[in-house]
């Protein structure tokens, strides 16, 4: 129990000092999204019973570090029945192969990458006297691959994304852009 604690707090500090290193590196946009997956990668490798989940409830941070380059994390979090939860962090990379920023509705395609932890809660039980469990608790190496996403919109949007991992089979949401300004700026207008 005190492990995993020890996990979670070190991964959590880890991303939180990555992001404003990330926002500072140039000027840019950032991006907010909460977002629902459905048939992770847990689902596919659990026999029944332990394949019924909740889904993949998600939140998202992204920085744009160019036009089509974005920087930034997920903490994802997903409930197995009768076997276990899962809370993610792991940082990830989109890249924009087209964007008709011009047009009048903004449609963008992208592919994107992540690895991290997971933090997996194993809440099953076994009443029998015979039953041998052992508890696999603990943070495990885990990561997604989306070759496909479309995001349509241009300070709000709608997202949907195609991908293998622990984001889940189909992901989709809603997400939020807006400016972020440069610290270093900010200081020059001040004097």
């Amino acid at each position: 129990m005190m492990q995993r604690k020890i996990y979670l707090f070190c991964l959590v500090l880890s991303m939180i000092s990555f992001f404003p290193r990330a926002s500072f590196a140039q000027k840019g946009k950032s991006e907010v999204s909460v977002a629902y997956g459905a048939y992770s990668i847990y689902t596919f490798v659990n026999e029944r019973p332990y394949d019924v989940s909740s889904g993949v409830a998600q939140f998202n941070y992204k920085y744009y570090m160019s036009k089509k380059l974005t920087l930034g994390g997920v903490i994802a979090y997903e409930n197995l029945s009768n076997w276990g939860s899962y809370l993610t962090f792991a940082p990830e990379f989109t890249y924009a192969y087209y964007d008709n920023k011009d047009a009048r509705i903004r449609i963008k395609m992208y592919g994107g990458a992540s690895v991290g932890l997971a933090v997996f809660d194993d809440t099953r039980t076994y009443n029998s006297y015979y039953s041998y469990h052992h508890d696999e608790s603990g943070a495990k190496i885990t990561g997604n691959i989306t070759p496909f996403g479309i995001r349509i919109g241009r300070k709000l949007g709608g997202f949907l994304e195609l991908g293998l991992g622990y984001k889940g089979l189909f992901n989709g949401g809603l997400s939020y852009r807006f400016s972020t300004k440069h610290w270093f700026e900010e200081k020059h207008y001040e004097n």
